[in-house]
């Protein structure tokens, strides 16, 4: 008995799960598709089968030649907007265009080549896929030339903290080798400038000269 009842809401289960994934691939269906061999653009119907408003639907369309044979396919996204069970037609751009193809629902006098298509529903009420990319290319961008920047920021201010510390102690260096030219005490004459400022040690330096009394 208890077998009998979890094999029904089993199935059930899975009945309604079937039901729900063939409603959203049906949530937007294609109605007709019309292109003669002179047009530049393809005419597509969309019908809205749901109880919502539908905008920016995206789909695929596979091109097939008179046996069925797939020749190439094409996703599309458009910024359309469908009132619940309306239709609406987007133009697409001609498939082959330059050889005059047309679809072989309408109407050719020229023999030319014909195709057929099938629609695929791949999504609806979203954001256009390319722009999101572009979106996060030019995020990607911008970090990489931030850590640049941020890399080449550190990098100069460790020149310039070099070339600080260079000059800083080249300058005692000098105030020793003047002190020690002079016959004076390198020592206090080092001292002196780390307490005040060698630059002002080797200006003194300067203006005293040497020491006679060594």
């Amino acid at each position: 008995m208890y077998r009998k009842f979890l094999m029904v809401l089993i199935g059930l289960v899975f009945t309604i799960a079937a039901f729900a994934v063939s409603k959203g691939d049906e949530a937007v269906t294609m109605v007709s598709y019309e292109q003669s061999s002179f047009d530049s653009e393809g005419t597509l119907a969309l019908r809205n089968n749901t109880d919502e408003i539908i905008s920016n639907v995206t789909f695929q369309i596979t091109y097939l030649d008179m046996k069925g044979n797939a020749l190439d396919y094409e996703k599309f996204f458009e910024e359309v907007t469908i009132d619940p069970g309306m239709t609406k037609k987007v133009d697409l751009p001609a498939y082959e265009y330059d050889r005059n193809y047309h679809y072989f629902k309408t109407k050719d006098d020229f023999g030319h080549p014909a195709f057929k298509i099938e629609y695929k529903l791949l999504d609806y009420n979203t954001e256009d896929p390319s722009e999101l990319d572009e979106s996060i290319k030019r995020e990607d961008s911008f970090s990489f030339f931030g850590a640049k920047d941020a890399l080449f920021s550190l990098s100069l201010m460790l020149v310039i903290l070099f070339v600080a510390i260079g000059l800083t102690v080249g300058l005692y260096v000098l105030v020793a080798v003047m002190a020690k030219d002079r016959n004076r005490s390198v020592v206090a004459w080092v001292l002196l400038s780390i307490l005040a400022s060698p630059l002002l040690m080797i200006i003194i330096l300067l203006v005293i000269g040497n020491n006679d009394d060594y």
